[in-house]
C-alpha cells in the first residue's frame, strides 16, 4: 500500500516536471507565470507588500491563501499546470506545445512499472 502511494506521488511530480519542461517557449513561460499569479502569486505579493507598508490585513489575507494552497489535498499544482496549458494554447495561440496530460501520465506510469518489475527481478 505504501509502495503504491509513493509511486503515485513520484509519477505525479515526474509528470508535472515533464509538462513544465515541454513549455519552454517564451509563450509557455509567460503562461506559467500568469497561471501562478492567478492562484498563488497575488497572495505572495500581498504578504510582501503588506509587510513593507505595514498593512496587517494584506499580510493576513496573503498568509491565509498561501497556507490554504500549501495544505494537504489542495490541487494548486494541477490547477496551475492546466490553466497554464489553456492560456498557452487558447490565449497566447502557441500551437507548438500540444501536450496531452493523460498520455504523459500513462507513459510515465508505465516507465515506473517497468522499473519496479526490473527492481523486483534483480532481488530474486
Amino acid at each position: 500500500m505504501l509502495h503504491k502511494f509513493i509511486r503515485f506521488w513520484k509519477v505525479f511530480f515526474l509528470t508535472v516536471w515533464a509538462i513544465i519542461k515541454e513549455m519552454r517557449t517564451v509563450r509557455g513561460i509567460i503562461a506559467l507565470l500568469i497561471s501562478y499569479m492567478i492562484y498563488h502569486g497575488w497572495a505572495v505579493f500581498f504578504v510582501v507588500f503588506g509587510t513593507i507598508v505595514g498593512n496587517a490585513w494584506m499580510v493576513g489575507v496573503g498568509t491565509a491563501v498561501i497556507l490554504f494552497w500549501f495544505g494537504p489535498g489542495t490541487p494548486v499544482i494541477p490547477l496551475t499546470i492546466i490553466t497554464a496549458l489553456a492560456i498557452q494554447r487558447f490565449i497566447l495561440f502557441d500551437k507548438k506545445n500540444m501536450t496531452n496530460i493523460k498520455d504523459k501520465w500513462i507513459e510515465l506510469n508505465e516507465k515506473e512499472n517497468h522499473k519496479d518489475e526490473d527492481h523486483f527481478e534483480d532481488k530474486s
